[in-house]
């Protein structure tokens, strides 16, 4: 008999919805520090840049927020393909990157595994404003509102679902 390898089984997997009709998590600013200690603050739905590490300016707009960790192995493809996913999004999405804050997560280990010219920001209390139970997640916010929420299962699936949740088909 033939089996379907693991990879196969992975590519068909769907992500159980966390929320029924439509997330019932409202979106907030985001504030933490940067690997580095710097004080980060990621501006959702209000008016400014984002701050900190990797930051790239701007106001307001459409956020991938993904929920990551060091020591999650199932983040490992989110950590190493930021660049993809950022390539199979629209150029108006901006992908922050959100580990809990330091006195959870090794600042060290987070900053080797931080893309250069994302943000992440170490932020406990944002896991606690999405209601994220654990990584990996993904929050898709634009402007004031969440879009869709759920467990982030690699770039393709990621990709996949923010951009359905941008047409509105989520």
């Amino acid at each position: 008999m033939n089996y379907p390898t693991p990879e196969e089984i992975l590519r068909r997997v769907r992500p159980v919805p966390t929320y029924r009709d439509h997330p019932a998590t409202s979106a907030c600013e985001i504030e933490g520090v940067g690997p580095d200690g710097s004080a980060v603050a990621v501006p959702i739905g209000g008016i400014g840049g984002i701050g900190g590490s990797g930051g790239t300016g701007g106001s307001g707009g459409t956020f991938l927020l993904l929920f990551l960790s060091a020591d999650c192995h199932g983040c490992r493809d989110l950590w190493d393909g930021t660049d993809a996913l950022g390539r199979a999004l629209p150029a108006t999405v901006r992908t922050v990157i959100v580990t809990r804050g330091p006195e959870h997560e090794d600042a060290g280990a987070i900053a080797a595994l931080a893309p250069e010219g994302v943000t992440t920001v170490m932020s406990s209390a944002a896991y606690a404003d999405y209601r994220v139970a654990g990584a990996p997640f993904m929050v898709l916010v634009a402007g004031d509102e969440v879009l869709t929420e759920g467990v982030a299962w690699g770039v393709a699936e990621t990709a996949r679902a923010a951009c359905q949740a941008l047409a509105g088909t989520a």
